[in-house]
């Protein structure tokens, strides 16, 4: 992440040489928003009403996520919420529905289990926008996701929603948790030695040269992890609360030892931080969201509670 304000960049993919490249948002617009107090949140929403007539979806998410939380979460096609850049299909209802309930379980639950629904309610983006089709740019790469400010988090894809658990981490929750990491540093800083670690490594622009297991071996869990020390911090964090145990020791075999020693160091330096900046016991949060990403994969919560 860079320290620029007003920009916002993206999780992408691209098929070119089968390297994955993950691009995530810059987190710097208008945090002032964010300087009004707990009541104010908690009591006062930011949204108008529409002049739509509600339907029972539209009921719900006023219910679940306008009044919990004050987010709005939008899934009807708006110009104003649009990239002109790309060519968007709108989000299905029957996918938006599956996906918000999600989304409330894996995410915003999963916060409130650990660190009470204050927290998640002051701190989470306030517009959730679902987008059915993928953005392709005219080079082929393809966006997964994109953050503007901590303000606003955009998915995409909405429509090809499948209940697997790897579709949903990497179309959707590495992005959420990556974003909301941002969120959450920006609000109270991290120990600079964290930038030191990895100090002569990061290569900016370039990063999305590296193959993801290059970029291992150098002591990065992922290949967008390089692009700079911000970055680098929320992707560690990201990656190890949605990867199962077993998961994230693959992964470090997979870096070496030298390079899982390193991304060890940055883990401990996250773990350390969630706890004294949060109060987050981190290995509990993942365990937290390993067990709710269970329940809706196995089919053990109903996401279908609302009619269409």
């Amino acid at each position: 992440m860079t320290q620029k304000e007003n920009t916002a960049s993206t999780r992408n993919t691209t098929n070119m040489k089968e390297k994955i490249i993950v691009t995530l948002s810059t987190l710097c617009l208008a945090f002032a928003l964010f300087s009004c107090s707990d009541k104010a949140l908690d009591d006062v929403s930011v949204f108008q009403d529409s002049t739509v007539e509600p339907n029972a979806f539209d009921k719900w998410i006023h219910e679940n996520y306008v009044m919990a939380y004050n987010i709005d979460l939008k899934y009807h096609m708006e110009d104003i919420e649009s990239d002109y850049n790309y060519t968007l299909v709108p989000a299905y209802l029957d996918k938006s529905i599956q996906l918000a309930h999600i989304v409330r379980y894996c995410w915003l639950q999963a916060y409130d289990e650990v660190a009470g629904i204050n927290f998640t309610r002051k701190y989470v983006p306030k517009v959730l926008h679902f987008v059915g089709s993928p953005a392709v740019g005219r080079n082929g790469t393809m966006v997964l996701g994109t953050a503007e400010g901590g303000l606003k988090v955009t998915l995409y894809m909405v429509n090809n929603l499948k209940l697997d658990k790897d579709f949903l981490n990497y179309y959707y929750f590495l992005t959420m948790h990556h974003e909301f990491t941002h969120i959450l540093t920006h609000n109270k800083n991290y120990d600079t030695e964290f930038q030191k670690i990895s100090e002569a490594d990061y290569i900016m622009g370039d990063w999305y040269q590296k193959y993801e297991s290059d970029a291992l071996k150098e002591g990065f869990i992922s290949n967008y992890a390089m692009s700079e020390y911000n970055e680098d911090f929320a992707e560690t964090m990201a990656f190890y609360v949605v990867y199962t145990p077993d998961e994230w020791a693959l992964r470090m075999r997979m870096a070496g030892t030298r390079g899982a020693a390193i991304i060890e160091t940055k883990l401990n330096y996250v773990r350390t931080y969630m706890k004294s900046a949060w109060n987050i016991d981190l290995d509990e949060l993942r365990d937290v969201v390993q067990r709710r990403m269970d329940d809706v994969v196995s089919g053990r919560i109903n996401l279908d509670d609302v009619e269409h």
